[in-house]
């Protein structure tokens, strides 16, 4: 769908709107616990580290979308995803250790409440610095469809092919990699063909080699082609590497219900108890929302969509070490809230509704990230009659437990956020507990508008009748409607908090171009 606005197929109408409506709040978690690990040193600029989810980890099929005239189908729109771009900078405790905690408060109306909202924003950080960091050194299979597809153009101004893409984003990743590291190269189409095995990470002759052999042609079996470069990696594992597969595809994987896609996930999971991690690269073609999030459901699970030469440099030559690099497992959040709230609904970590006002949210992996702070868990809740807001009081109960890469078991201290005496029952006054806050709230509100608009649009071509039902109008609505609130929410907040995260700005940016996709 990138470059189109993806409108569905009459036969998919239905079963699109009820997959809208029924399953929008299944997220997953941005959590921050670092742990570095013992390897070769890596040369980093100062500066401290984050974490991010598996699963999504941009939004960049629909970035790309938007700039190119079109609509994104809301489904590659994901909060996690749209998180995991920013870092949300949080103030570090004079008594920090190595890892910390914070939650802080709002009450304001958010654009797409009914009611006034009280958010409890769960941040993460860690006093980790670029350059203590150190990874372990890997065992990488990098798997490459070379089916037919993969010799169509992803670039029409360059005549640049997605496997042309591939090539160049393995010449990116081979300059991370070190002697202590091994790589594997596999293709598949209708059957795996294995090219190389176990080489030396700075063998560069013997990798472009392989690569040098591969060209597009046949079909797609993509299970078999995991399957094969998973049997490689167990092949060739040893004590001290981490273990770790780089799928690349144009496959549209769109729906778990497919049969290829089940195979798919079901040789990831295999091997993840095993040991061995998976990422996935979408090369001109984005994930389903339920295919990323069953990726981020499986343990060393994450997936990234490459659409241009600028998003391969950034992930391989930027994020490369960071997204290899698993810090924590078996995420745990356990929330109460107080029975004067009634929860609403929750963001940034895998929750479906109905909720109750005791929570327990859980991530299967988080992964180390060059953006700290860069994500979040947001529970709102609505405030019942019976909350004195001129006393104040708890907004919530919050623990969390994790399990470090060897399996050794972690909890954080609880923490109990909390709403200040004397605010306005009404939010007549916006209160946020400090910047942090403010943008998170901006961000999140951002990314449900961008969402929400693209149903909207998808909606309307549902509903062909305007008099009934005019998607298009009301998403032009929604963003003409959500500018100024966006503006008033960033009035004072810094543009872009940290050299690797999104700007303001640029959401901003994406807005008004999506606006005018519309014709507004």
């Amino acid at each position: 769908m990138s470059g189109t606005t993806g409108i569905p197929t009459d036969g998919m109408r239905w079963q699109r709107k009820n997959a809208i409506l029924g399953s929008f709040l299944r997220l997953t978690t941005v959590v921050a616990f670092i742990f570095p690990h013992g390897c070769g040193p890596i040369v980093f600029a100062p500066g401290d580290l984050g974490v991010s989810p598996g699963g999504q980890e941009d939004i960049a099929d629909a970035r790309s979308i938007i700039a190119n005239g079109g609509i994104p189908d809301p489904d590659i729109i994901t909060v996690e995803g749209f998180l995991s771009e920013h870092s949300i900078p949080i103030e570090k405790p004079a008594s920090a250790g190595r890892i910390f905690a914070r939650a802080s408060t709002a009450w304001n109306k958010d654009f797409d409440a009914f009611t006034p909202l009280v958010t409890v924003q769960i941040g993460f950080g860690t006093t980790v610095n670029r350059e203590t960091f150190e990874r372990l050194p890997l065992n990488l299979t990098v798997v490459i469809d070379r089916s037919g597809s993969m010799g169509r153009v992803l670039d029409e101004r360059s005549g640049t092919t997605k496997l042309d893409a591939v090539k160049i984003a393995v010449d990116r990743l081979l300059a991370q990699l070190t002697a202590d590291d091994r790589i594997s190269v596999v293709s598949f189409n209708e059957e795996p063909q294995t090219r190389l095995q176990a080489a030396l990470g700075t063998d560069i002759a013997a990798v472009k080699t392989a690569l040098d052999e591969i060209d597009p042609f046949g079909g797609t079996d993509l299970a078999d082609g995991l399957r094969r470069g998973m049997e490689v990696t167990a092949r060739n594992s040893a004590a001290g590497r981490s273990d770790r597969v780089f799928v690349f595809t144009d496959a549209q994987l769109r729906s778990r219900n497919e049969l290829r896609v089940r195979e798919f996930l079901d040789v990831m999971a295999d091997y993840a108890r095993d040991g061995i991690g998976t990422s996935v690269f979408g090369v001109g073609s984005e994930f389903g929302f339920e295919i990323a999030y069953d990726i981020g459901q499986i343990r060393g699970g994450n997936s990234f969509y490459l659409s241009d030469y600028d998003r391969i440099v950034t992930v391989f030559d930027d994020e490369f070490d960071f997204l290899v690099t698993p810090v924590a497992y078996d995420v745990r959040l356990s929330v109460t809230v107080p029975f004067e709230f009634d929860v609403v609904d929750v963001h940034g970590i895998d929750a479906v509704p109905p909720f109750t006002h005791d929570l327990t949210l859980t991530i299967p992996t988080l992964f180390m990230s060059d953006r700290q702070g860069g994500g979040a868990v947001f529970v709102r809740s609505r405030a019942g009659a019976s909350v004195d807001f001129a006393e104040g009081g708890s907004a919530a109960q919050i623990s969390l437990s994790y399990s470090d890469p060897d399996g050794t078991p972690r909890t954080q201290s609880a923490l109990s956020p909390s709403l200040p005496a004397g605010l306005d029952p009404d939010a007549a006054e916006n209160y946020f507990e400090d910047d942090a806050t403010r943008r998170g709230v901006l961000l999140l509100n951002t990314v449900l508008v961008l969402k929400s608009v693209c149903e909207d649009a998808y909606l309307g071509q549902i509903y062909w009748d305007p008099t009934f039902y005019d998607g298009w109008q009301l998403a032009r609505t929604r963003l003409i409607e959500f500018l100024p609130v966006f503006d008033a929410l960033a009035e004072g907040l810094e543009d872009r908090p940290s050299p690797n995260s999104r700007a303001l700005s640029e959401e901003r940016a994406l807005l008004v171009q999506l606006l005018e996709n519309l014709g507004g």
